[in-house]
């Protein structure tokens, strides 16, 4: 008999993750029938609210499923934790924070996050990672911004860039 062996989260880790999700979903969705109402025909506030708790209930019910899966299953610890990474990650994280608070504004701090964890995954800290993520932190800039008309944390390259 050739019994499966994992070497993923366990069970109770997973079920654990699809809890959290769950709750989280239920916060959401409670947040969203506290809203008020839409003034005009249209898709309202709460619309994005709904549809992010109906993805998190999703997540949940596929955490579960796996959780039931792997119950039954021998568990063998898997490789350590990376903490080089895990602290490449947590730096780029504090950083777009405080970028944000001392008014460096998001185009920086979200290439400070990702130059941050593209180290982590392995890239080597060159020109590379922080040109890739200065072009997608002005493309989510100018979305969010231009198109969604939703603000963002402004710095002197989102003023020089985009005006304001």
């Amino acid at each position: 008999m050739n019994a499966e062996v994992s070497s993923g989260p366990g069970w109770r880790a997973l079920a654990g993750v699809g809890a959290f999700l769950l709750a989280l979903a239920v916060a959401l969705l409670v947040d969203a029938t506290n809203l008020p109402p839409p003034q005009a025909v249209g898709v309202g506030p709460t619309a994005a609210m709904r549809v992010v708790a109906v993805l998190l209930v999703i997540l949940s019910v596929c955490h579960f499923a796996a959780a039931w899966k792997a119950r039954g299953m021998p568990f063998t610890p898997g490789e350590k934790a990376n903490r080089v990474a895990l602290a490449w990650v947590f730096g780029g994280l504090v950083g777009l924070i405080v970028c944000l608070q001392v008014g460096g504004g998001f185009i920086l701090g979200a290439t400070l996050l990702f130059a941050a964890t593209a180290t982590a995954f392995g890239q080597p800290l060159r020109i590379k990672a922080p040109l890739i993520g200065l072009v997608l932190a002005l493309l989510v800039y100018a979305f969010f911004t231009q198109v969604l008309t939703l603000s963002l944390p402004a710095g002197p390259l989102e003023r020089a860039l985009f005006g304001g």
